[in-house]
């Protein structure tokens, strides 16, 4: 039996181990000593020379190299970092990687040929081996109807981004990769402990509170969907998706694979004040809320992501987003 490649590998500790472009992605990256090191995380560079023979001096070069290109991540103990490889799934590959600043052209090419080719084979067992997702949509602050349901810290913007102690922001690394709309592309928001990691690698850079609250605004009025991690309380991100490039989305919408949790809200329809102007189904790349026959927006419940992009849209505004979730929908 061919003993595998270290490239082969790591494919196969991201669950694909049959990935033709994995590895293609990661000789774009690094060398074969560091390949064969990033399979031997976890470990502290001291722990890591005994592994592979080499000196603690030209482990911790690679070390940081890979840090940087977001194939190792690090937690220190005692003045002592210990560096490990990205988890047994995509996401935070993809995620850490492609924000890496000296990143080719080339690299973005193999990185939009995985999403394309095979990452649409790896979803939906993904999925059904999650017991949730790992994310969830936030709506819209301002097509939430207040008046009906008190809205939560953690699915307020305006109280996430208030409550944070150090904010970042990053480029969509959808958009980079996938380059499909001209939707807003610096806007994907990392809080607290995800800005410091962002800042540490020069990833990102870091912003005001009010930058922030201009970035939402921006993102929500270009028809871009708030997405944050699937739990109560503050979270390391705020992403704000589009339909058609967004690696959750565009599964979900066309083989409606469960990437991505819904809100607690859905709108409402003011039949009497809707006048079947079509704006909201335009805003909708969920497919969500259509005219149709009808006089008046229907939604369809199923396919709703709660998201309040009809709701802001609507000119004659006749939609709002009301609690049909209690708030044990989210998981601590």
């Amino acid at each position: 039996m061919t003993e595998l490649s270290p490239y082969q590998k790591f494919a196969s500790n991201m669950l694909d181990k049959d990935s033709v472009y994995i590895p293609k992605i990661l000789r774009n990256m690094i060398n074969d000593q560091q390949a064969e090191l990033l399979v031997s995380l976890p470990g502290t560079a001291a722990e890591l020379s005994g592994k592979t023979g080499r000196s603690e001096t030209d482990i911790n070069a690679d070390l940081k190299d890979m840090f940087r290109k977001g194939l190792s991540f690090k937690k220190e103990k005692q003045g002592q970092p210990t560096y490990w490889r990205p988890p047994m799934h995509l996401a935070q590959f993809h995620d850490a990687t492609i924000v890496w600043p000296e990143a080719t052209q080339e690299f973005y090419d193999l990185w939009e040929a995985y999403m394309e080719k095979e990452w649409p084979k790896l979803a939906p067992q993904l999925a059904n081996f999650l017991p949730r997702p790992f994310t969830r949509v936030i709506p819209v602050g301002k097509s939430l109807d207040a008046g009906k349901a008190k809205i939560l810290t953690y699915e307020n913007m305006i109280d996430i981004i208030n409550d944070a102690d150090k904010i970042a922001v990053t480029k969509c690394t959808c958009r980079l990769t996938m380059h499909k709309c001209d939707a807003p592309i610096e806007v994907c928001i990392q809080i607290n402990r995800g800005a410091d990691y962002t800042i540490e690698r020069g990833t990102g850079r870091e912003i005001t509170k009010e930058e922030a609250h201009n970035i939402i605004r921006e993102s929500a009025e270009a028809g871009l969907v708030h997405v944050t991690m699937n739990k109560t309380g503050i979270g390391h991100f705020i992403c704000n998706c589009c339909g058609c490039c967004c690696q959750s989305f565009t599964l979900l919408i066309s083989d409606g694979v469960s990437l991505c949790d819904p809100s607690r809200y859905r709108p409402e329809v003011d039949v009497d004040t809707c006048t079947a102007c079509g704006a909201c189904e335009e805003r909708c790349f969920f497919n969500a809320i259509a005219i149709g026959d009808a006089e008046s927006a229907v939604v369809n419940l199923d396919k709703c992501m709660g998201c309040g992009q009809c709701a802001i849209g609507c000119p004659e505004d006749a939609i709002a987003m009301v609690e049909i979730r209690e708030p044990a929908f989210i998981p601590d």
